[in-house]
């Protein structure tokens, strides 16, 4: 039976047993022990949160030195570019391998292997002489990066399951905002005062916190699962993935609502910069508005789930998406588009495309909990691959031209609402 097969209904019962408008039952105790659990563990969501945030911030801290990257290495816009997708592939890859060796030998561990390859890669990365060894640096960084999103998802569905899950990946979500907000003002300011190299030496220290603070933090893994690297199991469990109907869609959905993430990191910095005029940290401070944009939707979220489920809440949330893209197209045609209209319907494009992104990983993860590492990796590694791939020719496709990323952007957007109605609608049947 699915996860969320009953969609609605049993989390606005939910809501009613918070508001004591139902008596004593089996969903009210499950809510108590979750909400205690919740209070108890509330810093190890946090850190998860944080963890979460690590490629963000790797990527959004060094939008506004694209230009100076360009000129220092002495290479084309276009292969910079390709430091967030070189990165994003990276981090895709890696995680088919660390989530199953979280899986075999607990999420601590493989989570301190990360957090030191990610440290290394940001090491080599501050001494790159050209763009082909930063480019290789950044793949290190997002292997080693890897084992942090697939360990953050994995000890959240460790703790949780359900509505739970689903509400505690929004909160963890809200925490990643974090970058969005802070690292391209960062970003500008280490450049400005020393050079974007200091950017990522300043990365090694943020990774090197992170290990100590894992000194702190309890295995969660219920089991080791002592073959979970044989080929065979992979392959087994691969299977067990893509035959699970909920857990395929929303894998396939994830990356091409990833796309609409990457593809925004990408372009922005190119764009801001030949048609507005903007860089550096004037660039920062518009695209910070970003980050609060996805705060408001992660709050917003948790009450939707609660409301209308959690998939309505990704069909709501789709069309504030589509909406803010189709008023980017008639602001373009009315010819009053401006840095500052870019940033407010990018703001608005914000609140919501983490709801769809986090509100999938729930419905991904949620049926597979017995091996919650290898499921968290395997949803990460295809909608970062899948979305790193879309990108990669949409940057080339759209160049500089704002009417050429909204329009690709809202086909991203209509690919995704035509995924969803058709679960509803398959469920529904």
């Amino acid at each position: 039976m699915d996860a969320f097969a009953a969609d609605g209904d049993g989390l606005r019962r939910l809501a009613a047993h918070r508001a004591g408008a139902a008596g004593p039952g089996l969903v009210s105790s499950r809510w108590r022990r979750h909400e205690g659990r919740f209070v108890k563990d509330r810093w190890l969501v946090a850190y998860c949160g944080v963890l979460m945030s690590i490629s963000s911030f790797s990527v959004d801290i060094t939008l506004p030195s694209f230009p100076d990257m360009v000129a220092d290495l002495a290479t084309p816009f276009e292969l910079v570019q390709w430091t967030i997708t070189s990165y994003m592939i990276g981090a895709g890859v890696g995680q088919l391998f660390w989530g199953s060796a979280s899986d075999r030998f607990g999420r601590r561990p493989i989570l301190a292997a990360g957090l030191a390859l990610f440290l290394l890669g940001c090491l080599g990365a501050a001494f790159a002489a050209s763009i082909e060894l930063m480019l290789a640096c950044r793949v290190l960084q997002g292997l080693g990066a890897a084992a942090a999103i697939v360990s953050s998802r994995a000890i959240i569905r460790d703790r949780y399951s359900g509505e739970a899950l689903a509400r505690n990946l929004a909160l963890a979500t809200a925490i990643f905002a974090v970058g969005p907000i802070f690292a391209p003002l960062l970003g500008a300011s280490v450049a400005a005062l020393a050079g974007w190299r200091f950017i990522f030496l300043g990365l090694s220290v943020f990774a090197a916190g992170l290990l100590v603070v894992l000194v702190k933090v309890p295995e969660t893994l219920p089991r080791s699962a002592p073959d979970a690297l044989r080929l065979q199991v992979f392959g087994q469990r691969t299977a067990r993935l893509f035959r699970h109907p909920q857990s395929r869609h929303f894998m396939l959905l994830s990356a091409v609502v990833m796309a609409s993430m990457l593809f925004i990191l990408a372009s922005t910095p190119r764009i801001y910069e030949h048609a507005f005029g903007l860089s550096g940290t004037t660039f920062a401070l518009y695209f910070a508005f970003h980050g609060l944009g996805i705060v408001a939707g992660q709050i917003a979220n948790r009450r939707l789930i609660l409301e209308i489920g959690i998939v309505n809440a990704m069909i709501a949330a789709n069309l504030v998406l589509i909406g803010s893209v189709v008023l980017m197209l008639v602001a373009i045609g009315a010819g009053v588009m401006n840095a500052f209209v870019m940033t407010a319907l990018l703001t608005l494009f914000a609140t919501s495309y983490l709801i769809v992104y986090s509100n999938a990983a729930a419905m991904v993860l949620d049926p597979h909990g017995d091996i919650a590492g290898f499921a968290a990796a395997f949803y990460g590694f295809t909608s970062q691959i899948g979305s790193a791939l879309i990108v990669s020719i949409l940057v080339f496709l759209t160049g500089d031209s704002v009417a050429g990323f909204a329009v690709a952007l809202l086909v991203i957007c209509l690919v995704c609402f035509g995924a969803l109605l058709a679960w509803r609608k398959q469920r529904r049947v």
